[in-house]
């Protein structure tokens, strides 16, 4: 393994893993809960057109 190989490995263990972490701490990003009460777990998408394709 070169000292370019280690560095990035490194850099990789010490920087983005704990930033990765850090991110998704205390949140869930992709809402994975369950509502057995829900009729459907459908979010409406935004947007300012007039509802017609192009």
């Amino acid at each position: 393994m070169s000292m370019r190989n280690l560095a990035l490995l490194l850099l990789y263990c010490l920087v983005v893993v704990p930033a990765g972490i850090a991110a998704t701490l205390g949140r869930d990003p992709l809402r994975r809960t369950v509502n057995r009460n829900a009729r459907t777990y459908w979010i409406a998408a935004g947007g300012g057109g007039n509802g017609t394709r192009p």
